[in-house]
């Protein structure tokens, strides 16, 4: 009986773990990628080493794309008590762009409620709650 309970405990657990390796969810480093931006770097290379930009923003100076990535602890990510356990923040890359190539880079770590204020739009609600 109890080599039959721990065999189902191994299996479930080997299940649960396996189950990560398969997650289709692509990743993001912006602290990292942001590294590969520079004067001079055109849309393209933007596009190819940072993918699609998450907002879009047009004023005076010229064009700027807007990549962002919520970050929560493990304790936020707990199901049913995480919204009130843990940290969460948001790290902002903003990238400007003069005619066809980067004329300047920043990048950001932003508490949740410095997000909200800063006047970036998220994409839909749950992106940063």
């Amino acid at each position: 009986m109890i080599q039959r309970i721990l065999t189902t405990s191994l299996l479930i657990f080997g299940l649960f773990f396996l189950s990560g390796c398969f997650s289709k969810a692509p990743v993001r480093h912006l602290a990292s990628d942001v590294c590969l931006m520079s004067q001079g770097t055109t849309r393209q290379e933007v596009t190819r080493y940072m993918g699609p930009p998450d907002d879009q923003q047009v004023d005076q100076y010229g064009e700027m794309w807007i990549y962002y990535q919520v970050n929560k602890s493990l304790l936020r990510k707990t199901p049913f008590i995480g919204d009130r356990l843990g940290t969460e923040d948001v790290d902002v890359v903003t990238i400007r762009f003069e005619g066809d190539q980067v004329i300047a880079c920043a990048y950001r770590s932003l508490t949740v409620d410095e997000f909200k204020k800063s006047g970036i739009a998220p994409r839909t609600d749950k992106d940063v709650e």
